[in-house]
């Protein structure tokens, strides 16, 4: 079976950039465009891992994460926090993600992140 990952990012194109190429490597994947629904999502769904945007309407990846954390069905699902200005990462939101890549972020260096995250398929 597929590990799930679900992609949490208002820019349209590169989410779907990501899915593709995550799914062409193997990977079942769902899209949502801000945190509230990105919440929505993992109440309704089992996810392996979350890939979240920094900057997004209605909720942004931190607020989404740090909820995700409050929440002890969700508390353990690894995140990694996405961003082209690592500058911008809240303080009180260190330790909440498990890891940040910086945008433009390459697909070996988003894989490698997720394998050392993920157990086993």
């Amino acid at each position: 079976m597929a590990q799930s990952v679900l992609i949490v990012d208002d820019e349209f194109g590169l989410a779907d950039i990501t899915a593709d190429l995550l799914r062409e490597v193997g990977y079942e994947v769902t899209l949502a465009i801000n945190g509230k629904l990105g919440l929505a999502i993992l109440a309704a769904r089992r996810f392996d891992i979350v890939l979240t945007d920094l900057m997004m309407p209605v909720m942004d990846g931190p607020e989404m994460i740090r909820r995700m954390r409050a929440d002890p069905a969700l508390a353990a699902i690894p995140a990694i926090l996405l961003t082209a200005l690592p500058e911008a990462i809240p303080t009180g939101a260190a330790g909440l993600h498990d890891a940040v890549l910086v945008k433009p972020y390459s697909m070996v260096e988003l894989l490698e992140t997720m394998r050392r995250l993920l157990p086993p398929a």
